[in-house]
């Protein structure tokens, strides 16, 4: 499949929520920002700290991995601290299984290593991407599970980085 991949801008909110949609299971956007707690992974995206990259193929968007920082109260539920920033990564359905997810992961993580001293995110215990992670050097943090709202585990994994 042909696409290319290139870093999120501040003009790309919109990418980001239709991404959001996959990575929070949701079936339409209507239906996410029903889910008022979600805003603070796309809401004002571009603003310091925000970083990513999107796949694209027939100028659509596919893919996207991004990165937020949680200052103060708003905090994400894969919050660590300050100055760790919390990952997003999503792939359309139709395109998931090609590695575009794989590469999406490795870019930003290449940029974060940059700029951070690690990364974290929040997964449910049940998503297959849990071994994508593992295998990208993520770590589950002891005691961080916690029931989501589809009657499942989620849970704070971690990448440090050397």
């Amino acid at each position: 499949m042909d696409y290319q991949i290139r870093p999120l801008t501040a003009e790309d909110e919109a990418i980001v929520w239709e991404m959001l949609i996959y990575a929070a299971q949701q079936p339409s956007i209507e239906s996410l920002r029903e889910l008022t707690f979600l805003d603070r992974y796309a809401a004002n995206w571009g603003r310091m700290g925000d970083l990513g990259y999107v796949a694209i193929s027939n100028d659509t968007s596919i893919g996207a991995a991004w990165l937020r920082l949680w200052l103060g109260t708003d905090k994400g539920f894969g919050y660590v601290s300050d100055e760790i920033p919390e990952l997003g990564l999503a792939v359309s359905p139709h395109y998931r299984g090609g590695g575009i997810g794989t590469q999406l992961l490795t870019q930003t993580l290449a940029m974060a290593r940059e700029k951070f001293s690690a990364v974290s995110l929040s997964v449910r215990s049940n998503n297959p991407v849990v071994r994508l992670y593992e295998r990208s050097g993520f770590v589950k943090v002891a005691g961080s599970d916690h029931p989501n709202r589809a009657n499942s585990t989620s849970f704070t994994m971690l990448c440090q980085f050397d």
